[in-house]
């Protein structure tokens, strides 16, 4: 171990106090003299270097700084999609217009025959009286019987022709009867009677079904038919005001 500058001071005063010590150990004094100055030497030498490096070194950084960030908040959740606008509904079809139905076939009337007239009967030719033969003659004057007189003529029927006012009211109730379409698809056929009464302006008092048809569609458009075609043509004062008259319904094939 290198001896300290007290131990070699002290060497170095007993070394002049006492300059008896052999030579072995003046030399291993002297080498250890040399040692401790060359140490001593050493040290002066790297004391300024020590120090100058101990003062142009820079001081160790401090400790980096650590900053304990929060975390980031959590992203905002997406946004709801925007509702799709409601899509127009494309235009209904226009409705076709239904073609109407043809117009019935108008159903031709059989025209009810006019019952002929009666026949006139025969005039009868007066009967001659057998005149009794002459008595004789007598005094007594003798009074001629007188011939019987031909019995009067009946009257002449009421004409049913179209210019008579049976034709005129038969004319015109056919102008209103209108056949019944549902008695037409079932092909009902018929004559029904009816009885009406009538004011002298030929204004419908009162109506009633005489005899049926068969049919009650034909049967209430008989009644209708007289309803319908009020008013009728006015009656004569010498015609009566109650009638009873057929109403045919036939189909044309």
């Amino acid at each position: 171990m290198a001896a300290g500058p007290r131990d070699a001071m002290a060497m170095a005063s007993m070394n002049k106090n006492g300059g008896d010590l052999p030579g072995e150990d003046r030399r291993g004094r002297l080498v250890w003299g040399g040692s401790l100055a060359l140490v001593l030497a050493a040290h002066a030498l790297a004391l300024p270097w020590l120090m100058a490096r101990s003062t142009l070194e820079p001081p160790p950084p401090p400790p980096p700084l650590q900053i304990d960030l929060p975390p980031p908040p959590a992203p905002p959740p997406p946004a709801p999609p925007k509702p799709e606008p409601p899509k127009p509904e494309p235009p209904k079809p226009t409705p076709q217009p239904t073609p109407k139905p043809p117009p019935p076939k108008p159903v031709a009337v059989k025209p009810i025959p006019l019952p002929p007239p009666p026949p006139v009967p025969p005039q009868a030719a007066p009967v001659a009286t057998p005149q009794p033969e002459p008595p004789p003659p007598s005094t007594a004057v003798q009074t001629a019987t007188p011939a019987p007189e031909a019995p009067p003529a009946p009257p002449a029927p009421a004409s049913k022709g179209p210019d008579s006012y049976e034709g005129r009211l038969m004319a015109h109730l056919y102008r209103y009867l209108r056949y019944p379409a549902q008695a037409r698809q079932r092909h009902q056929v018929g004559t029904a009677l009816v009885h009406f009464t009538l004011d002298r302006t030929g204004h419908v008092l009162s109506v009633t079904l005489g005899r049926s048809s068969g049919s009650a569609l034909l049967d209430e458009e008989a009644v209708a038919t007289v309803r319908r075609a009020d008013p009728l043509p006015p009656a004569p004062d010498d015609k009566p005001l109650d009638w009873t008259l057929p109403v045919d319904f036939s189909l044309l094939r």
